[in-house]
């Protein structure tokens, strides 16, 4: 079994993982890089929404300065891949209804990225993109860790 070599972490992995240290989402973090050397030469995809997200909750659960320490931690310790999704094409995806709509940017970021995983701890949104989209794999935190970290 292949680990995949690209990855889309969603804002739910950072925040999870970066408050309780012995989650399945720390456990993707350390593998990525966040604490420092990645434990695979796994790249992760970022985008502009998907930082917004993590300052934004951040913000809410322990302050700003929190949020700027967790995307710091991104562009510190982890091999980054930067994407900037097509406007007209999530105009397209938001008329076909495929993918929910609040979850459009963060959809298109890692289908921009040609990634080879979506992770994200929304159980829903998981469910709903493995059903409607094939371009890329979607586990939650624990099915990730399960397959291909600790198999």
């Amino acid at each position: 079994m292949t680990r995949p070599l690209r990855v889309f972490l969603d804002t739910n992995i950072y925040i999870i993982g970066a408050s309780l240290s012995d989650s399945p989402e720390a456990v993707i973090l350390h593998w990525a890089g966040f604490y420092g050397q990645a434990k695979t030469e796994v790249e992760v995809t970022v985008s502009d929404v998907l930082f917004e997200q993590i300052l934004r909750v951040a913000k809410r659960i322990q302050g700003k300065d929190w949020g700027g320490e967790i995307v710091a931690r991104i562009w510190q310790g982890m091999q980054v891949q930067y994407v900037l999704p097509d406007s007209a094409e999530m105009s397209v995806l938001e008329k076909s209804g495929l993918v929910p709509r609040e979850d459009l940017e963060i959809y298109l970021a890692a289908k921009t990225g040609h990634v080879d995983c979506f992770i994200s701890a929304n159980r829903e949104l998981v469910r709903s993109l493995a059903q409607e989209v094939s371009a890329f794999e979607c586990l939650d935190a624990a099915e990730f860790v399960q397959k291909y970290i600790r198999p």
